[in-house]
């Protein structure tokens, strides 16, 4: 089973994205239950999913999104 470690805190950076509104209803009501904060917890499931998602490559007729 994965777990998701908890450790020792970096610099944070503050960043904006657009969710679904259940998205964030999820994480409201996992932070009431869990007494954390939303963005805490929305930081603990990103860090998780880090090694998680696997990148395929695109077909060779799609186009590569403009990169930031």
């Amino acid at each position: 089973m994965d777990e998701l470690k908890i450790t020792k805190k970096t610099e944070p950076v503050m960043f904006t994205i657009r969710v679904d509104k259940s998205i964030v209803d999820f994480y409201d009501n996992l932070s009431r239950e869990t007494k954390r904060s939303r963005n805490e917890l929305i930081a603990m499931a990103l860090e998780f999913a880090m090694d998680k998602i696997k990148v395929e490559p695109l077909p060779e007729n799609q186009e590569k999104p403009a990169e930031m």
